[in-house]
């Protein structure tokens, strides 16, 4: 049996989740840097803090795969907290700044260089962009969607690009998505930042392993193909009502 790319990624990042998992278990030191995180010098300056988050947004916005890179907003975050509600606005407008820049890349993409995309990734594209050609209306919503989970945003900005549609609303809905997911960990709601671990490294390696799985899931479930079924479901229960 072949092991598709995705496949072998996630299984490597396992991987080095269970070798820094093994160097916890031994290594005290590390368990506690891990479990203080928030409490060094970087985050507790708000000039350090906004510059990091900014570039690991960047970054994990740029990688062709998704990336919990949402746990530097709860650390740049949290130290002011309770100081001053205006600074997770900042935090999370700076945030979402670097995912849109990052995101933009897919766009540009789709624009200028879906020739070097590989033929099981177009296969996929394609059913978004002959989807979103079919139901152009839906796509504020669906980037809205992307941008607000972490589903792997280049699936709709990608095929956008190709259709050529407009950057204006890919940008403004992409951010407003990106700038949503970003408030709830700058004020985190539900108390959200404690799943990311920090206070506890073995919730951290737990959660850890949970986002990891999570992704991956979203990536191998077929949405639209879901979506369909779902249509078909509707469709034929009101036929026989």
């Amino acid at each position: 049996m072949k092991i598709k790319r995705m496949d072998l990624i996630f299984f490597i990042i396992l991987g080095i989740i269970t070798i820094i998992s093994i160097d916890f278990i031994l290594n005290e030191s590390h368990r506690a840097f891990i479990e203080n995180i928030a409490n060094i010098p970087p985050f507790q300056d708000l000039a350090s803090g906004l510059i990091i988050t900014f570039l690991v947004c960047l970054i994990g916005n740029v990688l062709p795969i998704p990336s919990p890179y949402t746990f530097v907003v709860c650390f740049s975050s949290l130290p002011f907290l309770q100081m001053n509600p205006f600074i997770p606005i900042i935090v999370a407008l700076i945030a979402s700044l670097g995912s849109l820049i990052g995101e933009l890349a897919g766009y540009f993409v789709g624009r200028g260089a879906s020739a070097f995309i590989s033929e099981e990734r177009s296969q996929n594209l394609k059913k978004y962009q002959k989807f979103l050609f079919e139901h152009p209306k839906t796509a504020p919503f669906m980037i809205f969607i992307f941008g607000f989970t972490p589903l792997n945003d280049d699936f709709i900005t990608i095929p956008l690009g190709i259709l050529k549609y407009s950057l204006f609303k890919t940008v403004f809905w992409c951010w407003l998505g990106k700038l949503s997911l970003m408030l709830v960990f700058s004020f985190n709601v539900v108390n959200i930042c404690s799943l990311l671990g920090g206070e506890n490294w073995i919730l951290s390696i737990v959660s850890m392993y949970l986002i990891t799985i999570l992704l991956y899931l979203m990536i191998k479930i077929d949405l639209l193909e879901s979506y369909n079924k779902l249509v078909e479901k509707v469709r034929k229960i009101r036929e026989k009502s």
